[in-house]
């Protein structure tokens, strides 16, 4: 007798079970019949494992275990998701994706944070056409300006330059080469197609990141001891 409950007890829970996941049932359709008759197999389930158990039966009490446990797990998950239909196409749906490459989106701004140095400014670690150079962020000047040694770096012919661009300072007037660069970057932050200046030698100590390169910025922002430029 306790075999033939058992039989009836696991058939039943696994219809419960095939019925959901096969069926594509939605468990707002259960009336309130069946799910008090699942809930009540579902405990004397329990309760014929359990008499198994004690009598020494154990390889047969996992069975009956096992189904009230995935019986009540499709019961929870439908009182949780009653406005989801779970079906085997969700479930073979699912496995198709499992092994693709987990997308993420691309952010299309881009943003740096740089540190005040001890003389107030901002300096910043930069790549101008693909050459590392130190560089400070100088609101004040019209675009990119590179000292000599910087440009010849950054793989400009500085003896085929035509230094005849005036640039008013307050030592005088120095006269500098333009040039268009590749491409600007400090970090993440890349800009192509940069205009900007060469200086002849000995007239500039830095390299110098201008409006040329900032205006392009989505913005610049300076803050206590950082400035943040957002792409």
């Amino acid at each position: 007798m306790l075999i033939f409950l058992l039989f009836v007890v696991v058939v039943g829970l696994a219809g419960v079970l095939g019925l959901s996941v096969f069926g594509g049932f939605n468990f707002d359709a259960i009336p309130n019949l069946p799910v008090a008759a699942s809930v009540i197999g579902i405990l004397l389930a329990l309760y014929i494992a359990t008499l198994l158990s004690h009598r020494g039966e154990r390889r047969l009490a996992i069975w009956p275990t096992l189904a009230a446990c995935l019986a009540g797990a499709v019961l929870v998950t439908g009182a949780f998701n009653k406005d989801v239909a779970f079906s085997l196409a969700d479930v073979m749906t699912f496995a198709r994706h499992a092994d693709d490459p987990v997308q993420t989106p691309r952010d299309a701004s881009a943003s740096v944070r740089l540190r005040r140095a001890m003389d107030g400014g901002f300096l910043a670690n930069s790549e101008i056409n693909g050459a590392t150079l130190t560089a400070r962020i100088d609101s004040g000047a019209a675009t990119v300006i590179l000292k000599q040694s910087d440009a010849e770096k950054a793989g400009i012919d500085v003896d085929t330059l035509s230094y005849d661009t005036p640039l008013r300072t307050a030592n005088g007037t120095s006269y500098l080469a333009p040039v268009r660069l590749k491409s600007v970057r400090i970090g993440p932050v890349v800009m192509t197609d940069v205009e900007g200046l060469v200086a002849k030698a000995g007239t500039l100590n830095e390299t110098l990141l201008g409006s040329s390169f900032l205006r392009r910025l989505g913005s610049y922002e300076v803050a206590g001891n950082f400035a943040t430029l957002r792409q």
